[in-house]
């Protein structure tokens, strides 16, 4: 028997799989927004005084969550095709330690970070919907 090179593991009949850039980018993208949307607003509310309105902020905050939302809509479209590609059939099960499962639980892990990051990004968003001053 001759042995598979390591690039041929990468290859698969579902294409090329979910690597750790896939997975981890919605969690970067709410990172970066929760530090944005937090940072952006105690810097506002330090210049402007404990009284000022948030009518800005709260714009800029809300432009901001659209934006990271639409980036995470985007991760989950590209890992969504990924792994409508490897689910050849019913089998959820990860029995073996096979290069397909591992593919397709990468992707599945990749889906619920996308998830869990959409409704991160919206609840960062919340307290500025509710908010109508610095204090």
């Amino acid at each position: 028997m001759s042995a598979k090179p390591a690039h041929n593991e990468l290859e698969r009949e579902t294409g090329y799989g979910t690597d750790l850039w896939r997975v981890i980018a919605a969690p970067v993208v709410w990172a970066l927004h929760f530090l944005f949307c937090y940072v952006y607003g105690a810097v506002y509310c330090a210049k402007a005084g404990r009284d000022a309105p948030l009518d800005q902020p709260t714009i800029v905050v809300i432009v901001a969550s659209l934006v990271a939302l639409a980036l995470i809509g985007l991760s989950t479209l590209q890992i969504w095709r990924v792994r409508a590609r490897s689910l050849t059939d019913n089998d959820f099960e990860f029995e073996h330690n096979t290069p397909e499962e591992r593919h397709r639980f990468l992707s599945h892990v990749a889906l619920m970070l996308c998830v869990l990051s959409a409704v991160a990004v919206i609840y960062v968003t919340i307290p500025m919907l509710y908010l109508s001053t610095c204090r």
